[in-house]
């Protein structure tokens, strides 16, 4: 019998959400190989000495009724619905985010200046904008385009916004009305707006717990397992321990460029489209802090260049997941793709000082736990080249039986409940 006859099931590559949403929708057929010792992939939590620390902020934002139906199953009665409270930190002062709707708290002469700027922009000729940058002043005006969404974005993506495209936009950023800009200006009344107005969040513990449910009892999963080579002719992957393993599907939810470097006798040119995918790496400083909560926010954003974070998190205002007594923040600080771990301890040092000039941290406040970690993909980078090469990659390995799924599988910008989705429809495929 040959290697591609005894192929006969489906082998997924990766056990984070997309990965173990392929198995769970998938049967008991599909077999699951997971690089590392624990399950989850970025949707993974580290316990450190009764702190529970997500990879960043890893929260629930759920639109579709089958998703919702879904999480509400594997966690009954543990996840609860939480109403965001997010805020921007400019000028030495705090606003409602999203920022275009909330201008109240901004010194009145940059509000007015930003509010001029916004209806010149809505009065003008529309025109088809040639990148984010252009956007962001066409939509908003140049103030805001100044003060908010070209620093912020910059930080965030580590390219200047005039690289980016529009194509990561979806509904990541809000465009409200006329009338609410000019209202949220005046007046100090929270406004929504974008995807993540509320949330779901594990009312105790960390979001791992979602990972550990999906995963459930008796599925084929394999831990410390990491595929090193796939032979997409003879349709076999060599796993670390495990050998040659065959399959009639694969699905993968490795990063793609990660993907397409194992791949072995890839085309010049698929090899080629592959190297022009681009991301950037995140690091993440968690800090366990011995007293109340910092503060009452559940996430603060930072577009000014003086402080080095883009983001600043409290999962304690989240869930449970500190000591009693306690309470934990994490910053995130957006480098360079392959760049950051070696440089961890002076990031550190560096985030620690901007959480006191911005007064999130203070004297009086003890640390008593610090925890890094390193994102190696974290958002991917939507420039020019980015739609043809990744439709190159994924359209050939598609021929080939390989789905390439989830957030950095699939090479975009997306949410958990995404990645749940496209690993229904990748396992239902194999049934």
């Amino acid at each position: 019998m040959s290697v591609r006859q005894r192929g006969d099931g489906t082998v997924v590559l990766g056990a984070g959400l997309a990965g173990l949403a392929a198995a769970h929708y998938g049967g008991p057929g599909v077999r699951v190989f997971e690089a590392l010792p624990r399950l989850g992939g970025k949707c993974a939590t580290d316990q450190v000495r009764g702190f529970a620390f997500d990879q960043a902020g890893h929260l629930l934002h759920v639109r579709t009724p089958r998703v919702r139906e879904l999480i509400q199953r594997l966690l009954p009665g543990k996840l609860r619905l939480v109403t965001r409270d997010a805020r921007i930190h400019l000028a030495g002062r705090e606003v409602r985010y999203p920022f275009q709707a909330n201008l109240f708290g901004l010194p009145p002469e940059i509000k007015a200046e930003a509010l001029r700027d916004y209806l010149e922009a809505a009065l003008a000729p529309q025109k088809k904008p040639r990148h984010f940058a252009d956007w962001a002043q066409r939509t908003f005006g140049a103030t805001m385009a100044r003060l908010f969404f070209e620093p912020y974005n910059r930080k965030l993506w580590t390219v200047l916004p005039e690289e980016l495209t529009l194509d990561w936009m979806r509904d990541y950023v809000p465009r409200p009305a006329l009338g609410r800009v000019i209202r949220g200006a005046f007046q100090d009344v929270p406004q929504g707006g974008g995807y993540n107005e509320t949330f779901w969040y594990p009312a105790k513990g960390g979001i791992d717990q979602l990972a550990v449910a999906l995963a459930g009892r008796g599925k084929h999963i394999t831990l410390n397992a990491s595929a090193r080579e796939i032979d997409l002719r003879r349709r076999t992957v060599e796993i670390s321990g495990h050998g040659s393993v065959p399959w009639r599907r694969l699905i993968s939810t490795l990063p793609l460029p990660v993907l397409a470097a194992r791949c072995r006798s890839l085309p010049k040119g698929v090899r080629e489209a592959a190297s022009h995918l681009r991301a950037n790496s995140v690091m993440v400083v968690n800090l366990g802090i011995r007293g109340p909560r910092l503060h009452s926010a559940h996430w603060i954003y930072f577009p000014e260049d003086k402080f080095s974070f883009y983001r600043v998190g409290f999962p304690s205002n989240f869930g449970r997941v500190a000591p009693a007594g306690c309470s934990s923040l994490y910053a995130e600080v957006a480098v360079p793709a392959g760049t950051g771990w070696d440089q961890r301890k002076t990031i550190a040092g560096r985030v620690r000082r901007d959480l006191r000039l911005a007064g999130i941290l203070t004297a009086r406040d003890r640390v008593v736990v610090e925890h890094l970690q390193y994102l190696p993909y974290a958002y991917v980078i939507y420039d020019q080249a980015y739609q043809s090469a990744r439709k190159h990659v994924l359209e050939y390995l598609e021929r080939q039986g390989v789905a390439s799924i989830g957030r950095w599988g699939h090479w975009e910008y997306s949410a958990m409940e995404d990645a749940l989705l496209a690993g229904k429809t990748a396992g239902q495929t194999c049934k």
